[in-house]
């Protein structure tokens, strides 16, 4: 997952390479590892990636070996969370980057995305391959929970990958169901994060799983109007 806009300058190295990005997004430096590289880490065509951001954390990203796409889930053909397909046959955690703010419900156009070669998304949901969609474009809470549990959700892997949810039922308090909207903006409309960078918790943290609800960083985006940099990758499901 990069998510990153703007002009990329890519220098070739012995272990991979190094990006810097120009533009209005978080800058921050890449460095990429392939399954030869001296750093090691990745193994059977996967790529490990390390993105040191400008607050000084490093964000490590596994990206999985080529596949099809209709079993990585991802229209780019690799996963970057979820990656036992034994484990996790239906859901995927996929790089993403689109241009603006958008809903996460946004039809798909159909135009294969991701990061793997790096590329822009069209619409959120173009990240997922053919079959699949981003997870909770129904409303259904069970889409997420039955698929996975609170600790997988926040282990899925390095990044952060939000679905297609708002998560709470109402705008008014904390209210839970089995149907919700992807609200625009507003109280509770942040979208439902899985992986290892989402952000702690908002004010409700039991609309899917019950005090382990997370959201992304920073809660001034919705799921109906939510950037790349926000959202920073998406949830696919089949």
């Amino acid at each position: 997952m990069r998510i990153k806009l703007g002009f990329l300058v890519v220098l070739s190295l012995g272990i991979g390479c190094v990006v810097h990005t120009t533009g209005g997004e978080p800058q921050g430096t890449t460095v990429v590892t392939g399954s030869g590289g001296a750093t090691g880490g990745a193994t059977g065509g996967e790529k490990i990636e390390e993105i040191t951001l400008d607050d000084g954390r490093t964000l490590t990203l596994r990206h999985s070996a080529p596949m099809d796409p209709a079993i990585a889930g991802c229209s780019d053909g690799t996963r970057e969370a979820f990656h036992d397909l034994g484990a996790f046959p239906s859901i995927a955690g996929c790089g993403a980057s689109w241009a603006g703010e958008q809903s996460l419900r946004t039809p798909a156009t159909n135009v294969p995305c991701g990061d793997e070669p790096y590329s822009i998304c069209n619409r959120p949901t173009d990240a997922c391959a053919p079959g699949w969609h981003l997870c909770g474009t129904s409303g259904a809470v069970d889409e997420l929970r039955g698929r996975v549990s609170a600790e997988q959700c926040e282990t899925a892997g390095g990044g952060r990958y939000s679905a297609a949810i708002s998560h709470c039922a109402t705008q008014e308090g904390c209210e839970v169901g089995d149907q919700y909207a992807c609200f625009e903006s507003g109280w509770c409309s942040e979208p439902v994060c899985c992986g290892n960078d989402c952000g702690e918790f908002g004010a409700c943290a039991d609309g899917v799983w019950p005090g382990r609800t997370h959201i992304p960083v920073g809660t001034d985006q919705g799921c109906g109007h939510t950037s790349s940099v926000r959202a920073g990758g998406v949830l696919c499901c089949r």
